[in-house]
């Protein structure tokens, strides 16, 4: 029985926090995965706790623990070379040490036979056997023709990380026998053996090669801090020997000194651990940290590309990048800039709506990650979903997309490659890109409001520049026209041709004007209109009238549906006749004396405060096409000869001076839908749109 004082030596306290551990490691390792390699390694680390637990019972006279401990020994010896194969995908070589295996069961059921404890040879050699295996197991997953994985692959990497653990184990049962003739406490194999189950678990759970290498480093600065905690209490402990009021002072003056120091320490320590193990993320952050800084002074996007990819051209870590944003929220994302590799120039969402979804969760994407979550897929929506984003991933030639978000709008992403590594990107490279994208996202709004504000003070200056112009081409006309008629000749049948034509001329130039002057400086005022059904049929019918004067037509079927009850409207009354007459006018002219025009006005079954009226005026004409549809609002856009192209653009700026909205939908060979929304309250809720 080993026992100091009255309490256990640190060898069987030692094996029991070991079995703890184990136990602990067993449960995390079984909560989420039930696969077959995953289950036998469980039972290696089940091995492992039954083994430390008879140690630990061993040395507190036990007399079941011998045994025990010899079984748990002898399945340790089974398992680890079972386990590495699995791990290395190795069955075939195996099976060479399959003979070698059945050497410790036979030495375990010597032992059991013989009914008492053995000799020290039959330990001795049981002990040796097992360590001979794990050296085997070792062996296995640092070979280099690997069956399941390639040799370079990041997979073959973690498994060395596992083979250098597991040799580890052989080492350090060489420095307990070393520390058992020199007397000292033999727990290198325990601690050994705990860090190799957890190589292990990281593999399972698949940690990145980065992740591991600052694992490591951060082990080891903290460890190493812990020791130097730990010697500074324990020469406290040798210098005061047994008095616990001197200790208590000692370590309470210590202790002060530590809180003091040892953040500073702590800092330059792992700072030198990480250069070390992580010296690329540093670099990594070196290279971005300028730019992060200077994007709250960039007010341009191209200012904003320029610098974000001379980051990217500078870090020796990013072979390639590229920026999408998103054009149209119905269309999908373009690349705006790039530098390394030439991926794909666009997104389109109808292609790729899993994409969309993705980033506008929120979600980063990375490549390895994708492929393990569809190696692992239980269902086929999951499997086709992942399939998607791999398939876009490789589209883009991208490792690693952030997505770029602003105000909780997805803006667009920003697509990233390392090619000298199958896994280049740790955990806090991720975090690092990522608070990097947001703040390039937070820029591109920026620039964006900033755009907004320019282009409308640019819009409002050459508003008053065209208001200005439109004057002094219509004081030329005037003067045109009265000379015109002096020069009229009622004798000379030419002459008058001419004064018409000119005069003619000269009504289209002041229609333009006038036209382009209200475009420029629509009135605000406005009135009661109560009965709205009455004011949009008067307004319809005066313009089909109209139309059936001047061409003699009946073909076209006028229909008005108006709802029951409609609230009234506070509007400038000569613009929304305008603005209806205009647009049953278009479509009228689209009919070309044939086909239906329907319209209908409602009313909105929202809330009182966001309730509006809605004109809606549908024609069967020939429609338009999306190119036609993009630009129907755009001033001096026209498809006819004799038209201004500034009749949609007017009715768009009449329309929202009242408050209202505007939007058109149109079907090549259908026909076309103009929707109008008036507030009721002279004001529409914010953000407010029609999407029909």
């Amino acid at each position: 029985m080993t026992i100091v004082d009255g309490a256990p030596q640190i060898e069987t306290q030692g094996a029991f926090m070991a079995a703890a551990a184990a136990s602990a490691l067993l449960l995390a390792i079984l909560r989420d995965r039930r696969e077959p390699r995953t289950l036998l390694f469980g039972s290696l680390i089940l091995a492992f706790a039954l083994w430390a637990v008879a140690r630990g019972a061993a040395d507190l006279g036990a007399r079941w623990a011998n045994t025990l401990e010899l079984a748990g020994l002898t399945l340790i010896g089974v398992l680890g070379p079972i386990v590495a194969a699995g791990f290395a995908g190795q069955h075939a070589q195996l099976r060479r040490y399959a003979p070698a295996l059945g050497v410790g069961p036979l030495l375990l059921g010597v032992w059991l036979t013989g009914g008492a404890p053995g000799p020290k040879l039959l330990w001795g050699l049981s002990v040796g056997w097992t360590l001979a295996c794990l050296s085997a197991g070792a062996l296995l997953l640092m070979r280099p023709g690997l069956e399941r994985v390639e040799s370079d692959s990041p997979d073959a990497t973690r498994l060395r990380y596992v083979a250098i653990a597991q040799l580890g184990v052989v080492f350090a049962a060489g420095a307990d026998l070393l520390a058992w003739q020199l007397g000292g406490p033999r727990i290198a194999s325990l601690l050994a053996a705990l860090l190799y189950l957890y190589a292990g678990y990281l593999y399972l759970l698949g940690v990145r090669v980065a992740d591991l290498r600052q694992l490591i480093g951060s082990s080891i600065a903290l460890s190493l801090l812990a020791l130097l905690v730990a010697g500074i209490y324990g020469a406290i402990w040798i210098w005061v020997g047994a008095r616990l009021d001197l200790f208590v002072l000692n370590a309470f003056v210590v202790s002060f000194v530590l809180f003091l120091g040892m953040d500073p320490i702590r800092v330059r320590a792992e700072r030198w651990i990480l250069q070390r193990f992580v010296a690329e993320r540093l670099e990594l952050e070196r290279t971005f940290q300028p730019l992060i800084e200077r994007l709250a002074t960039v007010f341009t996007l191209d200012e904003l590309l320029h610098d974000v990819l001379e980051a990217v051209e500078a870090s020796d870590r990013l072979s390639a990048a590229a920026i999408f944003l998103r054009d149209d929220p119905q269309v999908g994302f373009q690349q705006v800039g790039s530098i390394g590799l030439a991926p794909a120039r666009r997104v389109n969402l109808i292609r790729a709506p899993a994409w969309v979804a993705t980033l506008e969760a929120g979600d980063v994407l990375l490549r390895e990650e994708l492929q393990q979550q569809l190696d692992q897929a239980r269902d086929d929506d999951q499997r086709a979903r992942n399939q998607a984003l791999l398939e876009t991933m490789d589209a883009l030639d991208a490792q690693l997309v952030l997505p770029l978000r602003s105000d909780q709008l997805l803006l667009g992403f920003f697509a990233l490659r390392d090619e000298r590594d199958r896994e280049p990107f740790s955990a806090g490279d991720m975090r690092f890109l990522r608070s990097t994208a947001e703040q390039i996202a937070i820029a591109i709004g920026n620039t964006k409001t900033f755009e907004r504000v320019r282009i409308r003070d640019r819009y409002a200056s050459l508003g008053e520049m065209a208001a200005g112009l439109a004057h002094e081409i219509r004081n030329p006309l005037a003067a045109i026209r009265a000379a015109a008629s002096v020069l009229e000749d009622p004798g000379t049948e030419s002459t008058s041709e001419l004064h018409a034509v000119i005069s003619d001329e000269i009504e289209r130039l002041d229609r333009v004007v006038g036209t382009f002057l209200d475009y420029a400086r629509p009135s605000v005022q406005r009135e009661p209109i109560r009965d709205l059904g009455q004011f949009v049929r008067g307004c319809v019918e005066s313009v089909a009238r109209n139309y059936r004067t001047e061409h003699g037509s009946e073909q076209v079927a006028v229909r008005v549906h108006i709802e029951d009850d409609l609230p009234p409207i506070t509007a400038n009354s000569d613009h929304l006749e305008r603005v209806i007459e205009n647009v049953v006018e278009n479509s009228f002219q689209a009919l070309d004396g044939s086909g239906s025009l329907e319209v209908s006005v409602t009313r909105s079954a929202g809330e009182e405060k966001n309730a509006y009226v809605e004109i809606c005026i549908t024609d069967t004409g020939p429609g338009m096409d999306e190119q036609t549809i993009e630009r129907a609002f755009i001033p001096f856009f026209t498809t006819r000869t004799t038209g201004t192209g500034l009749g949609l653009a007017l009715s768009e700026r009449l329309v929202r001076a009242q408050g209202g909205t505007i939007h058109l939908t149109s079907r090549e060979g259908v026909g076309t839908t103009m929707y109008i929304r008036l507030p009721v309250d002279g004001v529409l809720p914010d953000g407010e749109e029609v999407m029909a």
